[in-house]
């Protein structure tokens, strides 16, 4: 009977090079091979290498005193795929470690006993009729004396708690060599051997701070350790210093800001291009952040926690990342569409791209400024635009120094699409805490079957605080001489402020700038008041049109260095901000609301729709918020454009249409 896939076991013996002898393998007696030659075996079978009923066999060959055995099977190998099996054991008798298994078409390869003997164990259903595989053993000599050691390392994976072992420049695996690696809960011990723990490299897991060593054999005598390691949770399981379970809400009179500041795009379900700067540090959830992503379902995105995607189930917050919009379940969760390490204001399915405008900035002087993100007047997805009533008109708004977060609700409508539900407030960096500014209910989530909870609110706010989230928080990074530092964009400097707690030993403050916040160079100096003081520096080399990033140094006298965190100061807002035209439209009296940086003249120019200038003004601007009132009662009624212009750059920063009405 011949079923395609056949086997035919050939053995040959050569004691001498010139001299063979056969040996059958349905004769179970044990063969020890002599190593004075090259050794072949074989099985002729029967007539046409069929085996007939005799295919079943156990046979053990074992090498001579001093000796260890290596087989090399050819490279065609094959066995009647289901049902024929080769088996072979490192030792004698089938009782000792199984080396492999082997069917089908696959070779064994080349393989090598620890000890002195290999074992084949071949089992079929009695149909085999056509050579299968030949195989070829020879000797090497065993190990003696005492082996190398070799040298430990490992590798932590960095998300889960894994490790790599692996040794070099030690005595191999093979002939007479075993190891084990062992581990320890010190670095003193006890010492147990890992299960599985015999090949190198080795992955294992690990719970606990953990030791591990390799102890090398020869012929199980002479045992030698390598050095020793450690394996440590560095990520994975992250210290949480201020969780949000420590924020508290309470509801605050509703007061937007002017809607000023860079314009994104409407792209839907995203998060925007590029990373924001706030201008200054902000604490959130215990750790500090100098920029996040505005994203286009009116929340707040910071970056992930390492090891934690925030992002639906394995996604990093970065710009143009594709949000998605679902909410399976309530707050807090991990792996949906609901974002983690983020500011919910709230999470729901919005569209930009219908319609209305999203904005950031950041407001006010250091060391009180504010970063706003506004949503205005945006459709609801699916809905479109014939339902303004629903529109969403929002902000978040982050506050320097204190680290209190806001968010403020203008109006929030329910469209029925994705079953109208939204979560509005803080959520974890793990998708473990949700702190709502009411309840864990209000303004979550249903999913599910539901019953759904459909929310609508206008001019709401709450803000968010927490005791650990302060200046003195544990998000704070300044060494024990320093009180605080801050700095901003004036004019044509950088300007840096610092103040101080303790001067005593202080030599000197350097002055240290950067463009990649990593290689610094001193841009400046000051000495010291030997008293606690407030200190200023003007950087005016500063580049242009990039972030610059600061630390100062405190030298003390005896040379030690104390550096402050970094601090970026530049970045991808304006130095004058206009709102929108209020009200508009209008028919005697409209305003302009600015936030500027620097103090400057604006002008603000009226024109009708071909182009003709009609009115011109100017106006001083200070530092901070400033109002203009522009009177427009010689108009008639009609359409015009409002162009506002930084006097100094002569640069267009705001362009509006406005309606003059009788």
């Amino acid at each position: 009977m011949n079923r395609g896939c056949k086997f035919l076991l050939i053995l040959f013996l050569l004691v001498h090079l010139t001299k063979s002898q056969t040996t059958y393998l349905m004769n179970n007696t044990p063969v020890t091979i002599s190593c004075a030659a090259t050794n072949l075996f074989y099985d002729s079978g029967g007539s046409a290498g069929n085996y007939l009923n005799n295919e079943n066999f156990t046979k053990t060959f074992s090498a001579p005193v001093g000796f260890c055995l290596n087989v090399l099977f050819s490279s065609t190998f094959s066995t009647e795929g289901c049902c024929d099996r080769l088996r072979i054991y490192d030792g004698p008798n089938g009782a000792s470690p199984l080396i492999g298994n082997y069917g089908g078409g696959v070779s064994p390869g080349s393989i090598s006993a620890s000890g002195t003997s290999l074992t084949f164990s071949f089992t079929s259903d009695f149909s085999v009729v056509n050579p299968g595989w030949t195989a070829t053993i020879s000797c090497q000599p065993a190990c003696v004396g005492t082996p190398i050691p070799g040298t430990a390392s490992g590798a932590i994976a960095q998300c889960v708690p894994t490790i790599t072992l692996t040794t070099t420049g030690g005595s191999s695996a093979g002939c007479g060599i075993s190891y084990y690696w062992q581990n320890a809960p010190t670095n003193t011990g006890p010492w147990t051997n890992v299960s599985g723990g015999t090949v190198n490299p080795f992955v294992t897991t690990f719970t606990n701070t953990t030791y591990y060593r390799m102890r090398t054999q020869c012929n199980g005598i002479n045992s030698v350790y390598t050095n020793t390691i450690s394996a440590t949770l560095t990520s994975g399981s992250p210290t949480v210093a201020c969780s949000l379970s420590t924020y508290n809400a309470a509801g605050v009179a509703y007061s937007f800001d002017a809607f000023v500041g860079t314009v994104l795009p409407t792209t839907d379900d995203v998060l925007f291009n590029t990373i924001i700067n706030f201008g200054f540090p902000f604490c959130f959830g215990g750790s500090q952040y100098w920029g996040g992503y505005v994203a286009s379902n009116s929340s707040f995105v910071l970056d992930a926690v390492p090891c934690f995607p925030n992002i639906q189930t394995t996604t990093y917050a970065a710009g143009g990342v594709a949000t998605g919009y679902t909410i399976p379940n309530p707050a807090p969760v991990n792996g949906t569409s609901i974002p983690r390490n983020a500011i919910l204001a709230p999470w729901h399915d919005i569209h930009p791209g219908l319609g209305g405008t999203i904005r950031y900035a950041t407001l006010g002087v250091a060391p009180n400024r504010r970063f706003v993100a506004s949503w205005e007047s945006i459709p609801m997805f699916s809905c479109g635009t014939s339902s303004p009533a629903i529109y969403y008109t929002g902000q978040v708004k982050l506050f320097e120094t204190s680290n209190n977060i806001e968010i403020h609700v203008g109006n929030k409508g329910v469209c029925p699409f994705n079953n109208g539900e939204a979560v509005l407030g803080l959520h974890s960096f793990d998708g473990t805490v949700y702190r709502p500014p009411v309840n864990a209910t209000a303004h979550n989530a249903v999913g599910g079957a539901g019953p759904y909870n459909q929310w609508t609110m206008s001019n709401t706010a709450y803000r968010f605080t927490s005791p650990c989230a302060s200046s003195v928080g544990p998000c704070v990074t300044l060494p024990i001489n320093f009180k605080a530092f801050y700095g901003q964009q004036i004019a044509a400097a950088n300007k840096l402020t610092w103040e101080t707690a303790l001067e005593e030993s202080i030599s000197e403050f350097i002055v240290e700038r950067s463009g990649d916040a990593v290689n610094f160079t001193e841009v400046g100096k000051a000495l010291p008041n030997n008293q606690p003081s407030k200190y200023d520096f003007n950087d005016i080399t500063f580049k242009p049109g990039i972030i610059n990033y600061y630390k100062i140094t405190a030298v003390e006298t005896n040379g030690r260095r104390k550096s402050t965190f970094v601090l970026p100061i530049g970045g991808s807002y304006e130095d004058i901000n206009v709102s929108e035209i209020y009200p508009n439209p209008v028919k005697d009296n409209f305003t302009l609301s600015y936030n500027t940086r620097i103090e400057c003249t604006s002008q603000v120019v009226i024109k009708d729709m071909f182009g003709s200038l009609l009115k011109i003004s100017e106006h001083v601007l200070s530092v901070g918020n400033t109002q203009t009132l522009i009177n427009c009662a010689e108009l008639k009624a009609g359409v015009y454009i409002v162009e506002v212009l930084d006097k100094t750059s002569n640069k267009v920063i705001s362009q509006q249409k406005l309606i003059v009405v009788q």
